[in-house]
């Protein structure tokens, strides 16, 4: 061979090793799964390498034409099955994948990638809501994250997330993503204007029927809608293009058989709707979407809980130093109370406060609710009497003053009905006044009668402007004089019957002769036998003063 066709086969090497390299990178992708590579490809290639590796060392030309032929033909057939194969099913097959829209529109990410990752997805999902538990905001935060994964795997352009208020029956927008075009009726105050339209909807309810959110959730059924002008439950509002409804999924969030809330996605109108494999998707997303937000709702649960717990735990021994530890001996009487709590904190107080010989005075009171805020209102009531109750003042005077001193500072929710007695142990004689429906009782040892001589009014702090008014008896030897919380009147047994006037009075009438103390222990026991096993809704307090 000549030196001058030496450098002729330097285009064969070069040749040879690209082919090589080209062979090795074809490996490594289908090796990775990056790419899908056919088998023909790699015998084309290996048929060609061979000719130029062999020419090259033993030069022939008629050998290398050989293979270069070789490996033309063997990936001759696949390139014309290819270029003739039918168009419709080749598209079709990539229909199938999740991510591709049939038409045209094209997103960023493909079937098969969904597909692999799915699971995957749902983990994380699942595992973010873990990891948020404890957080601050954990709800809101969580729900903006499950929004944008929605958005990213069904190819939504607006994502909507609600959540069901139990109380009010309502379902709440909590997050709202991205360009979600509203499907209901807009409010008539509500300009048409994109982020008026917006700062609306973040804030909107819906009730559980005459909308499509909450009719879809009161259904329990997920809802693709591919044509929403033909759909009665779709509102189309005005004509601007941000306002015309295009297709929608909308998905109710079910956790351990428990409607929670909803998740509903929106694609613009002019955009190809969703289609079946984007429903499938928002379905099992939806799915782990519930369950993170149950997970997180019944922890937060527990937490308010063991708080709650704790609150009423000292609130329970902050109320119970309130109470008298015993009651005093008194000249010319003698007296027994009781309350039983129906919550950790109870709503019911008594109280005896010794001014001098002829003004003892004892107080019931009644103030509704069972929280912080109910025992931050009995000790201002409790702190106001005691302190008004050393004053020449009568007890009409006394809750009025107390009244508009409570009528400023407590809620409207909370409110006392009190009843107020003062014995005179010199004169032998009770004045007294009452506010709210604390029933005062008076039984008549000379006849046994028994009858109410309070009058039902206003309770105290509801209105500033309520006057009380005094009334005054004599009492006589062996005459009993009783006041009680409604609790008591109105506990119910098993049978849901209440215990009734009629019953406290035969049991005040079978015992009269027994002391104050041992009165109130039988009118105990009875309510305990008559209510049973029952659960009780409201506190029992007695109070009960019987002349020696």
């Amino acid at each position: 061979m000549q030196p001058i066709d030496k450098f002729a086969y330097i285009p064969l090497y070069a040749a040879t090793a690209l082919i090589a390299l080209t062979i090795f990178f074809l490996f490594i992708a289908s090796v990775r799964k990056t790419s899908k590579v056919s088998f023909v490809f790699f015998l084309s290639l290996l048929c060609v390498l061979a000719g130029a590796v062999f020419t090259a060392m033993r030069p022939n030309v008629i050998f290398f034409s050989f293979t270069l032929a070789a490996g033309a033909l063997l990936i001759l057939p696949y390139a014309a099955i290819k270029a003739f194969s039918n168009k419709d099913g080749s598209e079709a097959e990539e229909d199938g994948k999740p991510g591709a829209i049939s038409g045209g529109k094209r997103f960023n990410v493909v079937y098969e990638e969904v597909d692999r990752t799915l699971s995957d997805v749902q983990k994380e999902l699942l595992g973010r809501a873990t990891e948020s538990i404890s957080a601050p905001g954990a709800i809101d935060s969580i729900l903006e994250y499950y929004t944008k994964q929605m958005i990213e795997y069904t190819h939504a352009d607006g994502s909507m997330a609600l959540l069901l208020d139990d109380f009010d029956d309502v379902l709440s927008v909590k997050h709202l993503e991205g360009s979600f075009v509203p499907p209901y009726l807009l409010p008539e105050n509500i300009p048409h204007k994109q982020n008026r339209v917006d700062m609306s909807m973040k804030y909107a309810q819906f009730p559980l029927k005459e909308n499509i959110f909450g009719e879809i959730l009161s259904g329990s059924k997920a809802e693709l809608i591919t044509e929403p002008l033909k759909d009665e439950r779709i509102v189309q509002n005005e004509k601007e293009d941000f306002l015309k409804c295009g297709s929608y999924i909308f998905v109710p969030l079910i956790a351990q058989s428990q409607a929670i809330g909803e998740i509903a996605l929106s694609r613009d109108f002019g955009n190809e709707p969703f289609n079946d494999k984007d429903f499938e998707v928002a379905r099992k997303l939806a799915d782990i979407m519930a369950l993170g937000v149950r997970l997180i709702t019944i922890h937060n649960d527990m937490i308010e809980r063991s708080n709650d717990e704790k609150e009423n735990e000292i609130s329970a021994r902050i109320q119970k130093s309130l109470m008298p530890a015993k009651l005093p001996l008194l000249p010319g009487i003698t007296n027994g109370a009781f309350f039983s709590s129906a919550e950790s904190i109870c709503g019911d107080f008594y109280d005896l406060v010794v001014a001098r010989k002829d003004r003892i005075a004892f107080v019931l009171g009644d103030v509704t609710g069972k929280n912080l805020t109910s025992l931050v209102i009995m000790i201002q009531i409790r702190a106001m009497l005691r302190l008004i109750i050393n004053t020449p003042q009568t007890p009409a005077t006394i809750l009025s003053w107390t009244n508009r001193g409570l009528f400023g500072d407590a809620d409207k929710d909370h409110f006392a009905s009190i009843s107020l007695i003062f014995y005179d142990s010199v004169a032998n004689k009770f004045t007294y006044s009452s506010g709210g429906t604390n029933p005062i009782y008076l039984f008549k040892a000379a006849d046994k009668s028994f009858v109410k001589i309070s009058d039902d009014t206003m309770p105290v702090g509801m209105e500033k402007e309520t006057v009380y008014t005094d009334k005054e008896i004599a009492c006589q030897s062996g005459d009993v004089i009783v006041t009680c919380s409604d609790g008591l009147i109105e506990a119910l047994n098993l049978d849901g019957k209440q215990y009734s006037t009629e019953r406290l009075e035969k049991i005040i009438k079978e015992n009269h002769t027994l002391a104050g103390k041992e009165i109130a222990k039988r009118v105990q026991d009875d309510v305990k036998n008559f209510c049973g096993s029952a659960v009780q809704h409201d506190d029992q307090t007695l109070l009960c003063i019987k002349i020696q």
